[in-house]
């Protein structure tokens, strides 16, 4: 990566390339030059509609989540970023850079010697196999949230068990 002089990790600019493939498809809404900020519109190729989302390039914000969370831009920055005139790879967070990568693995690695080198222990390893077996199939908790449409089902059912004991 260095001798091609690249100036990102090899993950982060195939994922910033990707993006920015992906950011062709939106669409500039509304901004504001002065904050640099902007509603960029996805316009979705399965037919599922298309949503909005708000990029604040001051604060690298974007509201659906990615750019904060990777430190990479999302596509949605990477376009308002186009608009606005600026180079979206100077958003990529530091951490991401050849040379970081390469401060990475400049530490000091020292090579195992054989078990017979190694420092007796002081103690006895002891396998428990009840520590390691499984358990038989179980059911997953559900990650659905019960609302109020779920109640009265529950009541009736409830209702309906009672009456038939």
């Amino acid at each position: 990566m260095i001798n091609a002089n690249q100036k990102w990790a090899d993950y982060a600019f195939r994922l910033f390339e990707a993006r920015q493939a992906e950011a062709v498809q939106h669409i500039i809404q509304k901004f504001d030059y002065n904050q640099q900020s902007a509603s960029v519109i996805t316009l979705s190729t399965t037919g599922q509609g298309s949503r909005t989302y708000v990029v604040k390039l001051r604060q690298q914000l974007c509201s659906c989540g990615k750019w904060g969370t990777h430190g990479i831009s999302c596509s949605h920055a990477i376009q308002a970023s186009r608009h606005f005139g600026m180079n979206a790879s100077n958003f990529i967070h530091q951490y991401f850079s050849t040379w970081e990568y390469k401060k990475t693995y400049q530490g000091r690695f020292e090579p195992m010697y054989g078990e017979e080198y190694w420092d007796p222990v002081h103690f006895e390893l002891v396998h428990n196999p009840t520590k390691r077996t499984r358990r038989g199939p179980s059911r997953h908790a559900t990650t659905r949230i019960q609302n109020e449409m779920d109640r009265p089902q529950r009541r009736a059912r409830q209702q309906y068990q009672a009456r038939q004991s």
